[in-house]
């Protein structure tokens, strides 16, 4: 098995690419708060499946080509991952969005590195090094900074949404640890269009009910167009930056500029909302970038085990 490519063989492009996933995942809290006032969580769920998986498909066909031939062993290893990465990722997140507050749920994702290191770790596919490890209390410093004191503070009515976003950063950690086997034989972006493909069965059927019930008439264009953001922003060119990403970078590099998440959710906070930006995001951004500095740096990375 080849050993990973290192970011500087990659030069900075997936770095840039990995900041624009964050910009197109930060727009998640807003546009889907917006979204669910008329759709049920289910319901944006499955928009997100469904048409995530009919666009990226579209684009895999035109960008990359005729996908390679698969043994059934090969679907049967992407359609695991769907599990965690599609249905698991989207309804557990969209869920818990709508049980707690994008506050919460914004600190929430932020875990998403711990987790990838753990299952990493256990799987022997990354060894973390002493500057990446630095870097996980400096970036989760600066995202408790911006959140405040009051961010960490999980009420009883919030709970329930809380464990969701948390259960959903643990699925989406073993997916990005598990898919960059399979990156290291495809390309990136058909790859993430089979894994939609797969993960919008199961997503439709769970909101069937909630489909039974959708009248898109009656949906007005605020709905609509959050809906499209949705799929636009942060499903479609989201998913298919990070896949790309991933396949140039480690897992735990992919994951920690996750950090950077919440630093684009206060910008579009203060374009859609009003908010305007506190000295708090200023400080946050410089832990955070420096945390993120630190965890770039090349680490070793262990072959699987014999």
């Amino acid at each position: 098995m080849a050993a990973e490519p290192r970011a500087r063989d990659a030069g900075l492009a997936p770095y840039v690419a990995l900041l624009f996933v964050q910009v197109f995942f930060g727009t998640l809290p807003v546009l889907g708060k917006v979204a669910m006032r008329e759709l049920t969580p289910f319901t944006l769920a499955a928009v997100r499946g469904v048409f995530g998986a009919l666009l990226l498909s579209l684009a895999a066909r035109a960008f990359s080509g005729p996908a390679p031939r698969q043994t059934p062993g090969d679907r049967l290893e992407i359609a695991f991952l769907a599990l965690f990465g599609i249905v698991a990722n989207q309804v557990l997140f969209i869920s818990g969005l709508h049980r707690t507050t994008a506050t919460h749920a914004t600190l929430l994702v932020a875990t998403v590195p711990i987790f990838t290191i753990v299952v990493g770790l256990l799987m022997r596919r990354e060894r973390p090094s002493a500057r990446r490890l630095l870097g996980v209390p400096i970036a989760f410093g600066g995202v408790v900074f911006l959140l405040g004191t009051a961010g960490l503070s999980f009420g009883s009515t919030t709970l329930v949404g809380d464990l969701l976003v948390t259960l959903n950063s643990a699925a989406y950690a073993f997916f990005l640890v598990r898919a960059r086997d399979v990156l290291a034989r495809r390309s990136a972006l058909s790859f993430v269009a089979q894994v939609f493909r797969y993960g919008a069965i199961p997503i439709v059927l769970v909101a069937l009910p909630d489909l039974v019930r959708l009248r898109p008439a009656e949906l007005s264009g605020e709905a609509l167009a959050a809906a499209g953001g949705v799929v636009l922003l942060g499903t479609v060119g989201a998913y298919a930056l990070n896949a790309w990403a991933l396949a140039r970078t480690g897992a735990s590099t992919t994951a920690f500029f996750i950090y950077i998440q919440p630093l684009f959710a206060g910008v579009l906070a203060y374009f859609v909302l009003g908010e305007t930006p506190s000295p708090r995001l200023f400080g946050a951004a410089l832990l955070i970038f420096t945390g993120v500095a630190f965890a770039i740096w090349p680490s070793r990375v262990l072959r699987p085990a014999a």
